[in-house]
């Protein structure tokens, strides 16, 4: 009974843990350090500001519908950041 909890928990903070870098990305990169995934994260706070002017450039060309490119990016990110492997080794009480 007590191994069942133990694995009850631990995929409730596994859980738990993947919605809150999902959130933190949206500053793109965070949620990716938050997991210990730092040179992809490192990279995203990098590199996401310049993908972002671009995409608001773009969206006075487009007449608005370039915009929709951010949107997309940080869904995109958050999405990854979800779903990537937790590479920080922490013990289970630990958000």
């Amino acid at each position: 009974m007590n191994s069942q909890n133990q694995i009850h928990l631990t995929k409730g903070l596994s859980t738990s843990r993947n919605v809150i870098a999902a959130i933190s990305s949206i500053i793109p990169g965070l949620g990716h350090i938050y997991k210990g995934q730092f040179r992809i994260g490192a990279g995203l706070l990098i590199i996401s500001p310049t993908i972002l002017w671009v995409a608001l450039i773009l969206g006075f060309a487009t007449a608005g519908i370039g915009l929709l490119v951010p949107l997309f990016f940080l869904i995109a990110i958050g999405w990854h950041a979800y779903l990537i492997e937790d590479m920080r080794r922490h013990p289970a009480g630990i958000f």
